[in-house]
């Protein structure tokens, strides 16, 4: 109380007529503070006013002496800081900071001081042991001891612990609860071996302290499982605070063990906010709103059933400021309004105002009947000179409260601005800027803005309660000088300020993305456009860190808007901003750069090696370690035996396609009908002819989805493996080989050799040969060939086969003792004998019996019935034949190896001559695709056998169809002007039917290797004669792509006469020369040749007048009539009259020569 009496007269008797300022406090401590005793303690108090606050300390609400304290407390000289030197728990206690001046007294928070400690468990001689089932629940407590603040609980398990720290033990079985209990949901024979030892840890003091340690006796009884049950919950009626962390938690016995999980009535958990620890069955949610409040339940489920518990959560809050109250400078005579509003949950009963720290409700305290007081409003009318003092006001509820500090200063001076705006402001166009005009002196104060000598009034400004003016988005226009205006009844004062609006920095091109291979380089470009004022810098950034422009990042110094990267690395990859910045604003564009490799290399991480069985394979598997930035398309598994160690096969795999035929029509077109079952032909209905694709095809490429692959290996062999993977930059590195060794026994051979064939001379031997078997097809090291032969009879009455076994490397063999003209059968097959066995085994793949003539002679039989089936369009004919009888072997003597067919040209047969070969003796047909078209055909067969060609047989006649043309041939042409090309051209070498005319196509390309530009409209021309044709409308100096194709009825030609040639920069035309070819009573024609021209034109025509008996002229007129010919036909003339004629050349666009007139009369009337 003396206190507050010694405070409250320092202000009422201390007055000067000056501009000062009662206290306000700038720095206080926290309203909770626990020391450590091992450190010094500080309790920081700053405040500013004028003249300059002086500093008191009160502690238990009563004055606090430094000096006192056997200078283990000092404050310090410039603030109100209070300094414990090694702080004692007798310095615990309720402080609070005073700083006063002539105006008045401020106050700071309540600090509440407290001594930070943290006790001993009970010392126990021996480990606690408790017995318990298996399968049961148990639950261990602890008796944390005290501490400040509070400390964190847990459990370890010391069992192992070099450290003595122990390891925590924490899962969904076992659990802890908020007072530190440990709970086994069921216990196991393995928790039998832990020490289990409650820990306290105090962050404060950074100090841990151990529990007694405590075992468990788990009595192997047959476990009983159960549903759960609640062992332990968070209270039923819970209570948060708004913006605080909510935690909830359920502890549940059952076996198995119970998942927990949480629910909330009426409404979900927020997304944002919530989250449920499933290790500690805990339900969080962050930030505590209002809305929050509710009924949660938690339920523990297993197998069996479940258990729940509902916690009513309700969600209060300590107060917090709405409005806070603001210092206030008045003039006498003037009302104060004072606001201190604060929300809390619950409300808050009352509103406690305080005058230099002292309650208003205070004996010592004046009455002042200007003043009011309505709760959380305060209200002085006609205020003096003595209303001016440090108020305070305080809120608070059950959960705490809210103080704050406020000055009422009542001065009689004109307003002065103690922080204007500065002289000059410089920003670009969409910034914001607040130009401060903030004064001391009275609310009464009126505080306006000026520019150009007019009060800002627009709703687009605004001017804040100090007094700032606030521009948004500045735009050009806002340029110019600003006043700030301060005037009250005893004055004014002003600040000026020019203010300058830039143009805004903005990026006009910014870089591309980019997708560039491993090794070669990127450039990103950048340009933008800015202020004239200002000038502008490019700065590049990798992944938000500026670069520096060295080594392969190079910043052109002919271009400083370029950067280039060279010899680009798979690092590079990343996201590069380009930064246009002036002095004022920067603006910035992005782009991403992928840089692609070959993908690494592959890993295969398990092969399955089946070695043991006849039909051996391994499963072989692998995985990607990463496709660099581009998707790998397929891999490739190969394989290598100790065969051949150094040679990697790859490993083939079948694929499908959709099965369709391709239907060949009698007009030559194609329709695909799906699933074709048949490709026989009916030669009586005419019918189309389908041609099947087949629906499976081998292929080493294995599609990137797949990662395993069952291979087939061979007998007697060790195989190691390897994959590949390819993108489109190409393929990896191989694999690590894969280990061990997979290795297959002996067997059967799978297959006979292949490449089997025999030859023969006029002595009459027979040599057999075969390709060589590898080892790798041997499957056992005991190998060889048998070769079997044996005359052939035709009537099944053949004597058995002769055998010779063949030994490797050995693959041929000649009969003997054979006879000139005999017919022989033969075969070769593998045999090998399997390891530990008595007999020989032969391939499991039959041999292949093949029939030869020993010592053949030329051949006398020609093939009978030779005929044309069909025409199926004009160069596409079917033959077919009668197959030779039995009783033809005499002519054919030997063996027939295939048919040939000629095709010719009845009128030119050594130059078109076409010969078929390699007809499968078996066939009775052909198919011929490249009959020559539109012309008298004549064709003759005969048969080949292995030495020798037969006759021929009568050569059938038939007329072919007619079909498309040959290319037109000598296709050149010549630039005319600057906008045309003038084409010419000589008819194909074979039309293969009627021209009946041609298509002109163009387009122009950039370059050699650009593609060509958008195709133009072709131009049909129907005149069969024409060979020439002007090309006009084209772009100067441009490169053009020219093709002529001759059509017939059937169609044009199926390839094109191609040249490229460069049209003439926008040149004038030469003078162009003409002759009068003919004339006639009304008319006459005009003939040049632009190809003696130098520059030759694109568009030609004729300017013509009459003369009059007087030389008058008369005006031009004009013809256009440009015949094939380079002819123009000037008519609807008069008879017997001279006319003044030129002949006008142009580019097409604003270029025009002239040619000399001439003077060119029309035939009278009755003159031939």
């Amino acid at each position: 109380m003396a206190l507050s009496n010694f405070v409250y007269s320092l202000f009422l008797f201390s007055f000067v007529y000056s501009i000062s300022i009662p206290p306000s406090i700038l720095e206080e401590p926290d309203s909770d503070i626990i020391f450590d005793s091992r450190l010094n303690l500080q309790l920081a108090c700053l405040a500013k006013g004028e003249p300059t606050p002086t500093y008191t300390w009160t502690k238990n609400g009563y004055l606090y002496e430094t000096n006192e304290q056997n200078n283990r407390v000092t404050m310090a000289n410039d603030s109100g800081m209070l300094t414990f030197i090694q702080p004692q728990s007798i310095d615990q206690g309720w402080y609070q900071c005073n700083a006063t001046n002539i105006w008045g007294t401020a106050v700071s928070r309540r600090v509440h001081v407290r001594i930070a400690e943290l006790g001993e468990f009970p010392i126990y001689d021996r480990a606690q042991v408790i017995q318990v089932r298996r399968g049961d629940s148990l639950r261990i407590p602890c008796k944390p001891p005290i501490s400040v603040p509070d400390p964190e609980i847990y459990w370890t398990d010391n069992t192992n612990s070099d450290n003595q720290i122990g390891f925590r033990v924490a899962s969904s079985r076992i659990q802890q609860d908020y007072d530190g209990n440990l709970y086994l949901i069921n216990v196991k024979d393995e928790d039998e071996e832990k020490q289990f030892t409650c820990n306290v840890f105090s962050g404060k003091l950074d100090v841990i302290r151990r529990g007694s340690v405590t075992k468990l006796k788990v009595i192997k009884t047959e476990p009983i499982e159960r549903k759960p049950t609640k062992l332990w919950s968070s209270e039923a009626n819970k209570v948060f605070l708004k913006g605080q962390k909510l935690s909830l938690k359920c502890v549940f016995d059952g076996l198995p063990t119970p998942d927990v999980i949480w629910r909330k009535d009426n409404g979900g958990l927020p997304e944002q906010r919530s989250n449920i620890n499933r290790e500690k069955q805990e339900l969080i949610i962050t930030d505590l709103q209002y809305e929050d409040a509710g009924v949660y339940e938690c339920r523990g489920h297993n197998e069996l059933g479940y258990d729940g518990f509902a916690i009513n959560v309700q969600v209060e809050a300590a107060p917090y400021w709405l409005e806070k109250p603001k210092d206030a400078y008045l003039v006498e005579g003037e009302t104060v309004d004072v606001i201190c509003n604060a929300e809390s949950k619950p409300a808050s009963k009352n509103t406690q105002w305080l005058i230099n720290g002292v309650p208003l409700q205070d004996i010592n305290v004046p009455y002042n009947p200007r003043r009011r007081i309505m709760r959380n409003r305060m209200i002085i009318q006609n205020v003096t000179k003595f209303d001016t003092a440090v108020y305070q006001c305080n809120i608070s509820n059950v959960h705490g409260y809210v103080f704050a500090n406020f000055f009422i200063n009542i001065i009689s001076e004109k307003p002065t601005i103690k922080r204007g705006p500065e002289t000059f402001y410089h920003l670009v166009e969409g910034q914001n800027i607040i130009l401060p005009c903030e004064t001391i002196g009275a609310s009464s104060s009126k505080i306006y803005w000026n520019k150009r000598n007019r009060i800002i009034t627009s709703a687009r400004y605004s001017i804040s309660k100090d007094g700032s003016l606030t521009i948004p988005a500045a735009v050009l226009s806002d340029s110019g000088v600003y006043v700030c205006n301060a005037t009250n009844k005893f004055g004014f004062d002003t600040r000026n300020t020019t203010l300058t609006v830039k143009q805004k920095t903005r990026i006009q091109t910014g870089p591309s993305n980019q997708q560039v291979r491993r090794g070669y380089q990127a450039i990103f470009r950048c340009t933008a456009t800015v202020d004239p004022s200002l000038t502008y810098n490019i700065d590049w950034y990798k992944d938000g860190e500026l670069l520096t422009y060295a080594g392969r990042f190079i910043k052109d110094i002919a271009d400083q808007n370029t950067l280039k990267i060279v010899d680009v690395q798979f690092d590079d990859s990343g996201s590069y901003v380009c930064r246009a910045s002036t002095e004022l604003d920067f603006d910035d564009a992005s782009a991403t750069l992928i840089v692609q490799d070959r993908p690494n290399r592959p890993k295969i991480t398990k092969v399955i090696c089946n070695g043991s069985s006849d039909q051996p394979f391994s499963i072989v598997q692998w995985r990607g370690t990463g496709d660099n930035n581009a998707r790998i398309l397929y891999y490739e598994l190969q394989y290598n035996t100790t065969f051949q160690p150094n040679d990697w096969i790859s490993i083939p795999i079948e694929q499908r396609k959709e099965s369709f035929s391709e239907i060949k029509l009698p007009d030559g077109s194609i329709k695909l009908e799906p699933k074709a079952i048949s490709n026989e032909l009916n030669i009586e209905e005419k019918k189309p002819i389908p041609y099947c694709f087949c629906l499976a095809f081998n292929t080493t490429h294995i599609p990137s989805s797949q990662n395993d692959l069952r291979v087939s290996l061979s007998c007697w062999a060790n195989y190691t493996f390897r994959v590949i993977a390819y993108n489109r930059i190409g393929a990896s590195e191989a694999s690590p080989t894969s280990e061990p060794l997979c290795t297959t026994k002996t067997c059967r051979p799978k297959t006979n050799p292949e490449g089997i064939k025999s030859s023969t001379a006029q002595s009459a031997l027979l040599l057999i040969e075969w390709e060589s078997m590898p080892k790798i097809k041997w499957s056992s090291p005991d190998f060889w060939y048998e070769v079997g032969w044996r005359q052939y009879a035709l009537d099944n009455s053949s004597e058995p086969f002769s055998t010779e076994i063949i030994y490797p490397p050995n693959y041929q063999f000649t009969i003997p003792n054979t006879m000139t003209d005999m017919r022989y059968q033969y075969y070769v097959k593998a045999v090998n004998q399997q390891t530990g066995a008595n007999n020989s085994t032969d391939a499991i793949e039959p041999p292949v019996y093949n029939i030869a003539f020993a010592g053949d002679s030329a051949p006398t039989y020609v093939p009978r019935n030779f005929r044309v089936l069909q025409m199926l369009d004009s160069t596409t004919v079917q033959f077919a034949w009668d197959p030779p009888l039995s009783s033809d072997e005499i002519n054919i003597r030997g063996a027939l190896k295939a048919y040939q067919i000629e095709i010719f040209r009845l009128d030119n047969p050594v130059k078109s001559r076409l010969l078929i070969s390699d007809i499968l003796p078996n066939q009775t047909s052909s198919t011929v695709f490249n009959a020559p078209p539109n012309a008298d055909v004549g064709a003759h067969i005969r048969i080949e056998t292995e030495r020798y060609l037969g006759p021929t047989s009568p050569v059938i006649q038939f007329p072919t169809r007619e079909g498309r043309p040959e290319p037109v041939t000598n296709l050149r042409g010549v630039p005319y002007t600057s906008n045309g090309i003038f084409l010419l051209w000589d008819p194909p070498d074979e039309t293969n039917g009627v021209i009946i005319g041609y298509q002109i196509d163009y387009k122009p390309i950039e370059s050699i290797a650009a593609q060509p530009g958008v195709d133009q409209p072709s131009i049909l021309l129907r005149d069969d004669a024409r060979r020439n044709y002007l090309l006009s409308g084209l772009k100067p100096n441009t490169k053009y792509r020219v093709q002529v194709r001759p059509r017939t009825s059937i169609g044009l030609s199926t390839s094109p006469a191609i040249i490229e040639l460069t049209t003439n920069l926008t040149l004038a035309p030469s003078k162009p020369t003409f002759t009068v070819t003919q004339r006639g009573q009304t008319f006459f024609n005009v003939s040049f040749d632009p190809t003696i021209m130098t520059i030759p034109g694109s568009v030609y025509y004729v300017q013509y007048k009459e003369n009059d008996q007087d030389d008058q002229t008369t005006t031009f007129k004009e013809s256009y009539n440009v015949s094939n010919d380079r002819t123009i036909l000037v008519n609807s003339l008069e008879p017997g009259k001279t006319y003044t004629t030129i002949l006008v050349a142009g580019d097409g666009i604003l270029s025009e020569t002239k040619s000399d007139p001439q003077m060119v009369s029309t035939r009278k009337k009755g003159k031939f």
